[in-house]
């Protein structure tokens, strides 16, 4: 495993937590997956659940934050496309909102300056969805 492999590996395995979700989360993680690995063919990297789902604490109204990481990321070309599948997934499974972010490892890397600590909070909460 090479040194940026290993700096997306972060997260709890889906494996080992699985069982804390609904079915119905599990089938939207299932078509969330399906839909950004075929719109990110060879670029996807990882797709990490994070934030209150991730940490167990949600209520009813929280929504469902992921981290979809990209070898490379113009967030005025993703951010669009990603809206229409975050919209899609909601109105399907009426869990709650989804929120999908798209960045490099390198964007990730750099939220700090921006939002002091918030990369260690997202590395402590995550669940690894994919690889």
């Amino acid at each position: 495993m090479n040194t940026h492999d290993q700096a997306l590996n972060f997260g709890r395995p889906m494996a080992e937590i699985g069982a804390r979700f609904s079915p119905e989360e599990l089938l939207l993680f299932s078509d969330l997956l399906d839909q950004v690995q075929s719109l990110y063919t060879g670029r996807l990297q990882a797709v990490k659940l994070v934030g209150s789902r991730a940490r167990g604490t949600a209520t009813d109204r929280s929504d469902y934050d992921f981290l979809l990481f990209l070898d490379r990321c113009d967030h005025e070309t993703e951010v669009p496309k990603l809206e229409e599948v975050a919209y899609q997934l909601t109105l399907k499974h009426g869990l709650g909102a989804v929120s999908l972010s798209p960045l490099t490892l390198e964007q990730f890397n750099g939220l700090d300056a921006r939002y002091p600590g918030i990369t260690d909070d997202f590395r402590g909460d995550a669940v690894n969805l994919w690889p």
